[in-house]
């Protein structure tokens, strides 16, 4: 005959183990607080040149739109579209005028996750070419593409708005061949996570 107590222990066991079952069932896993997956971003800020193009450019504008995965908190990999204006103060003749550089790169994301920041430095290769073909005086400017690279870090801040995160960025691009300077490209930057 089994005694009350033991009757009551069974009883309050069984009713533990069916609460806690419906407790998880219906209190899904809590998300991460910083999101990874697809990341879209958009940047807008200024655009120097080094070396003889910036001898006979001014400070422009550049912007850039990319796209990336992140694989895990400290690795992405994205593709990214940078353009940028530039007047030129090369001497007469020519007349002033104004020139755009493009870009179009791969590259890999590295980055150290400190609660909502993230402190990143990216890296990767692809294609600069710019136009037109304004600046005679430096052999090396023309309308051609060049296979180049593109260095750069900055950090971002993931915002009380989930998948919503701002920064500030900036990335440095060169040719492989000679090219008569070094793009930079400083911008703060607004991004999603989808």
């Amino acid at each position: 005959m089994k005694t009350p107590a033991r009757s009551l222990t069974l009883m309050f066991l069984v009713i533990c183990l069916a609460g806690q079952a419906a407790a998880e069932e219906a209190c899904p896993p809590a998300e991460p607080k910083v999101p990874r997956g697809i990341v879209l971003r958009t940047a807008l800020g200024t655009a120097i040149w080094t070396g003889e193009i910036g001898d006979s450019s001014e400070v422009g504008l550049g912007f850039t739109f990319g796209a990336g995965y992140e694989f895990f908190s400290w690795l992405a990999v994205e593709a990214s579209w940078s353009t940028g204006f530039h007047d030129t103060n090369q001497p007469f003749p020519p007349s002033p005028g104004n020139f755009a550089t493009h870009a179009f790169h791969f590259t890999s994301r590295f980055t150290l996750p400190l609660g909502a920041f993230d402190l990143f430095l990216r890296g990767g290769v692809g294609w600069t070419w710019s136009q037109p073909d304004i600046l005679i005086r430096i052999e090396e400017f023309d309308a051609a593409s060049r296979f180049s690279w593109l260095g750069g870090g900055g950090f971002s801040w993931h915002t009380p708005r989930r998948k919503v995160w701002i920064g500030l960025e900036c990335n440095a691009i060169g040719s492989i061949s000679s090219f008569g300077g070094i793009w930079i490209v400083s911008s703060a930057v607004l991004g999603v996570t989808l």
